[in-house]
């Protein structure tokens, strides 16, 4: 019986440790801000951005229209969706693209991709992210990068005027 109470703390010892690297990891790294021409990796799919160019729409809206390099070399194909990219602002609300080109399957090592964001003329620091190349969304994909809005990973700031 004691060898089975040992295991069982060991294991709930395990879990716990696994727990706190988990938290650590996200509220012990700040998110930091990349220059363009960086490609960021999740598992086998590589992202960038390109350019970057704004043009206000009307007084309150600004339009940031950017250019964005995707990359499969190692044989995953990529599925890109309007989706697979969000914007948000220094309060945390996420902004998706208005405009994108079609949707399709990148089926060689690279693809040039369009993504038009409507944003709030006011947004100080908008930040491109990249979601889900794994296609496991909800949960398994939260617990992946951790939930948006207490940690979005390393990212691109759309206003480097």
């Amino acid at each position: 019986m004691t060898k089975l109470y040992t295991a069982a703390g060991i294991a709930l010892a395990v879990c716990l440790f696994g727990l706190s690297v988990y938290v650590v990891s996200i509220f012990g790294r700040p998110p930091m801000p990349v220059p363009l021409g960086t490609i960021l990796w999740d598992d086998e799919t590589g992202f960038t951005v390109s350019k970057v160019a704004n043009h206000p729409v009307s007084a309150a809206t600004t339009a940031y229209e950017v250019t964005v390099r995707v990359y499969c070399p190692f044989g995953e194909r990529y599925r890109w969706t309007p989706r697979s990219a969000h914007v948000f602002d220094n309060n945390g609300r996420a902004y998706y693209a208005s405009a994108s080109t079609v949707a399709h399957r990148i089926l060689g090592a690279t693809d040039t991709e369009h993504l038009t964001f409507l944003l709030p003329a006011n947004v100080e620091q908008p930040a491109l992210v990249f979601d889900d190349t794994l296609a496991l969304s909800s949960v398994a994909g939260a617990l992946r990068a951790g939930p948006p809005e207490l940690y979005e990973p390393h990212r691109f700031n759309l206003r480097y005027n």
